[in-house]
């Protein structure tokens, strides 16, 4: 009985194949067609394991996006959910590769695209239906297109970002994959598109890993889906892939520049225009399809009081691309920041990618602008656009705005630092954002990580990726958040609480006799109440970037972590500690700009009283903050956190947090916070 259930299983493992990807053909795209009868790269004989695939990668980033001849997919895609990851290809159960119907009513096929439900794309899955909102795991999207390939042309499959790991179907081919949320990647669909209709799915799988950038645990919303623009681009058999054009000598008004094509031979013309500056220069493309420029003009520069933006052409042959680009320098000298040479301080805020007045990603042009009309509402020169790589819309709408932007990888926490391959999806992720926004005026800071713990292999890691920021663009800063060496270097922090809390006629006899036994047990090094406090950041992080990054939280979570060290109520430390911040003045250990990326509190709009979650308790330690800030003299910018209330899965207070972080200085539907206004007046001042 036994061996006639393995050779029905047998059959069946058979049968089920048949749809699963065979090795690439010769156009590097893995055959997914019903003659295919072998599992490839089968780690074993469980029937019930889907086939391992070795996928294409994405092709090399395709930049001016919105200047090609483009297609939007846009709209409502069919969706199938699929958590057990029954449509993974090879599997016992067939896969979700193609498009199948039934030709009689006898076919047993178990799924179908055409009836399932819509959701929009571009747009999470989380927020379209409530039966997702908190899914992790396999999607798989369907829709058609229209295709009428001209000769002497290339097809290409843009996809503006996907989260997390996405695998691409063509006309039942499996075309490739990329791994890595937030950015662009595309692949050339040339000979795998026909004539007429052809049929797209994708499958988009958002589970985060340990080894994965970012990992399994972030204080936002992993969000899932084809969460950005989808659209078919076509170019000349030749063309231009990017172009980068940047000022590298104000006082010299050089300027530079660098054509990357394709399909294109060494030795043809490449020529550059710039017609309100009455620029139009040529060049020659070398053995690798480069072309490189340098001239001389007189641009006016850009900055947040004016914008300036000239339009800049590029041709190749068949090939013409455009945009507009500003000129401007941003450097450092000892401690200051300089913008176009002169000094500059960041009057800035924190963001998520998430729309006011609608849960879920931040995907158009308006809603960008939404969150950047807020920042400049509140006198803000300068946005930090956190955790990972928003939508191109961004960056455009900033060099538009007059907004100066901070982009960011979500190298977040704790990395898997030791991981090769964490280590190549970080590179990726951080080559797409560089190669997408540099030639945007208002970037001016990559930020290669956020609030990671020090170690020698994350080290050598960040390294690796200011390296390569470097290699790229050499007309930006690189920085990262860090949040220092908190066990050493808030030590002092509770000496100079205790002494001042003793100072305090509030302070209540049981706390008295706490504050007195530290300050007894410091003996000659204890401070008198009103001496200064230098709190210096030595992450040796930053030695080796440009603008050091610092994330602190006085006055929110460091007064419930001295609370609960100390054994006195918050109660009575959150009041010492408000007052205390006036005399602290923060530093870094190198001779760089220093920027405070993060500080904040929590409030839900409309909240009572004058406790944690109240507008007034927020808004207190605003002022604290501001006053501290004001008087450290390395600090040379602020971008608190954060602007808006968001989405977290780590939050999870009932009738207060209700899984949304409420640090924003407004709430989900864009209703202003007290908070708000006492940033607002503080940037209308000079600093």
């Amino acid at each position: 009985m036994d061996h006639i259930k393995f050779v029905i299983l047998s059959i069946a493992l058979s049968l089920a194949a048949c749809g699963a990807p065979s090795a690439h053909d010769e156009n590097g795209v893995s055959e997914v067609t019903e003659e295919t009868s072998e599992r490839p790269n089968s780690s074993d004989d469980n029937p019930f394991a889907p086939s391992q695939i070795d996928y294409p990668a994405a092709d090399p980033l395709l930049g001016f996006i919105d200047a090609r001849n483009m297609q939007s997919l846009s709209g409502e895609w069919n969706l199938i959910v699929d958590p057990m990851g029954v449509g993974d290809p090879g599997s016992l159960f067939g896969g979700f590769t193609q498009n199948r119907q039934p030709s009689t009513d006898m076919d047993l096929i178990e799924y179908n695209y055409e009836t399932s439900p819509t959701v929009r794309v571009p747009g999470d899955f989380n927020t379209q239906d409530e039966r997702l909102f908190f899914y992790q795991g396999r999607v798989w999207y369907f829709t058609t297109f229209e295709a009428t390939p001209a000769d002497n042309t290339r097809l290409h499959l843009w996809f503006g970002g996907a989260n997390f790991k996405t695998t691409v179907f063509l006309n039942g081919k499996g075309i490739g994959e990329h791994d890595g949320g937030y950015v662009p990647f595309s692949f050339d669909i040339t000979d795998t598109s026909v004539s007429g209709t052809n049929t797209l799915i994708v499958r988009v799988d958002n589970r985060l890993t340990e080894g994965s950038v970012p990992t399994t645990r972030t204080d936002w919303w992993p969000y899932g889906g084809l969460v950005r623009d989808v659209a078919l681009v076509e170019t000349p058999a030749g063309f231009i892939r990017n172009a980068k054009i940047a000022l590298k000598d104000r006082d010299a008004g050089l300027i530079e520049a660098i054509v990357e094509t394709a399909n294109i031979q060494a030795g043809e013309e490449v020529a550059l225009s710039l017609p309100e500056l009455s620029i139009r220069e040529t060049a020659q493309t070398d053995a690798n399809g480069q072309a490189t420029f340098a001239f001389n003009a007189e641009p006016d520069l850009w900055s947040p009081a004016s914008p300036q933006l000239y339009d800049v052409t590029f041709s190749a042959g068949e090939d013409r691309i455009s945009d507009r680009v500003g000129f401007r320098t941003i450097e450092t000298r000892g401690q200051e920041l300089l913008l176009n040479g002169t000094p500059l301080k960041l009057k800035g805020i924190s963001t998520h990618e998430e729309a006011i007045a609608r849960d879920g990603v931040a995907y158009s042009e308006t809603d960008v602008r939404g969150l950047l009309a807020e920042a400049k509402a509140l006198n803000a020169n300068f946005v930090r656009a956190a955790h990972y790589p928003y939508s191109r819309h961004m960056a455009k709408a900033a060099d538009e705005m007059g907004l100066l932007l901070w982009e960011e990888i979500p190298v977040y926490w704790n990395i898997d630092w030791d991981n090769d391959a964490t280590l190549a999806s970080a590179r990726n992720l951080m080559d797409r954002l560089v190669r997408r926004d540099w030639n945007r005026a208002s970037v001016i800071v990559w930020s290669v990580a956020n609030e990671t713990p020090h170690s020698e292999a994350r080290l050598a890691f960040l390294n690796q990726l200011v390296s390569d920021v470097r290699a790229m663009d050499e007309t930006r800063l690189v920085s990262a958040a860090l949040f220092g060496n908190p066990r050493d270097e808030l030590r002092e922090v509770a000496l100079y609480i205790a002494a001042r809390g003793l100072a305090r006629s509030d302070t209540p006899e049981s706390a008295r006799a706490v504050f007195s036994a530290i300050v007894a047990q410091a003996g000659d090094h204890a401070p008198q109440p009103d001496d200064l406090l230098t709190l210096t950041i030595t992450d040796p992080l930053g030695e080796i970037l440009d603008v050091v990054g610092y994330n602190e939280y006085f006055g929110w979570y460091y007064s419930a972590l001295f609370a609960q060290q100390m054994g006195v109520g918050e109660d009575v430390l959150r009041p010492i500690m408000l007052d205390l911040m006036a005399n602290i003045r923060i530093s870094a250990s190198v001779d760089k700009p220093l920027i405070i990326s993060e500080f904040g509190a929590g409030a839900k709009h409309g909240h009572p009283g004058s406790g944690v979650w109240s507008e007034a308790y927020q808004a207190q330690v605003y002022e604290a903050q501001i006053e501290m800030l004001r008087n450290s003299p390395q600090v040379q910018g602020m971008t608190p956190w954060i602007l808006k209330d968001f989405r977290a899965m780590l939050r999870t207070l009932p009738g207060v947090q209700n899984y949304r972080n409420r640090k924003g200085l407004i709430d989900e539907n864009g209703n202003r916070k007290q908070a708000f206004d006492v940033l607002q007046e503080f940037y209308s001042e000079e600093w």
